[in-house]
């Protein structure tokens, strides 16, 4: 296996995807002002956070391109984790997790041990007696998005590839 990242349509032909970069960003649901006596509030609604990604890759070919045209929905399994900290023993991620993909740690990198993972919820073991520090959460998410843009390229000489992935959520 060469990369870790998963896509539901088009695919990865041998010497296409090692050493891909994810980004995820978010989309700008709402926008940023100023009241008239200069506090700055935001006037998107608050619960609408949606990530917007950009998968690129150098190697030796691209992509296959089959179903990633403009607008396509595909299912991302995504190489960029995301974190959240936990409060007490359970956590509700936000996005689906894949499998597997979940571990807990302290503020101080010693691993904790997941008891549970059900869908989003996480329950984690009974910390250590006299242990009371932040637990933080990784994993890497599914994401449903659609394709905004793709682009591919070569370099004939060098006998190098790359291709570049433009993705928002759905």
């Amino acid at each position: 296996m060469e990369s870790e990242l998963i896509l539901s349509k088009g695919g990865f032909p041998p010497l296409s995807a090692r050493g891909c970069v994810q980004q995820l960003m978010p989309v700008g649901c709402g926008t940023l002002r100023r009241t008239l006596n200069g506090t700055l509030v935001y006037t998107g609604k608050p619960l609408a956070h949606k990530y917007r990604s950009l998968i690129s890759c150098e190697d030796k070919t691209s992509l296959a391109l089959e179903g990633l045209w403009r607008g396509s929905e595909v299912r991302v399994g995504c190489i960029q984790r995301l974190w959240q900290k936990v409060a007490g023993r359970e956590a509700v991620l936000e996005r689906d997790p894949m499998i597997g993909s979940i571990f807990a740690t302290t503020a101080h990198q010693e691993r904790r041990e997941v008891q549970e993972a059900l869908g989003r919820k996480v329950v984690l073991a009974e910390s250590p007696a006299g242990m009371n520090e932040d637990v933080f959460v990784s994993y890497r998410p599914w994401l449903d998005m659609r394709v905004v843009t793709f682009s591919l390229s070569t370099n004939e000489w060098g006998l190098k590839a790359g291709w570049r992935l433009e993705l928002e959520e759905i």
